[in-house]
């Protein structure tokens, strides 16, 4: 992940207010990829593979969402934890 396309989705990731509520917090990981855990437990990672955002969730090793747009990697963040 670009380090600019890493810093805007980081940004937008911790400025959600339905993120921050439900207590998520954000780390960068040592592949530079963005986690998102809640409670020591993590619930998905962001990358970015020079076209697009991909969404790995645990326990996966492929991509369940792709997007070129940092906007619509924070939207699918928020549907798919508000599950939880």
């Amino acid at each position: 992940m670009t380090d600019v396309l890493k810093r805007q989705l980081f940004g937008l990731l911790a400025k959600n207010e339905i993120l921050r509520i439900k207590g998520y917090s954000l780390a960068y990981d040592t592949d530079g990829g963005i986690v998102v855990d809640r409670a020591g437990h993590v619930h998905g990672i962001w990358s970015h593979d020079a076209r697009s955002y991909t969404w790995v969730s645990p326990g996966n090793s492929e991509p369940k969402f792709r997007t070129q747009d940092a906007k619509s990697a924070v939207l699918y963040t928020v549907v798919v934890l508000a599950q939880d």
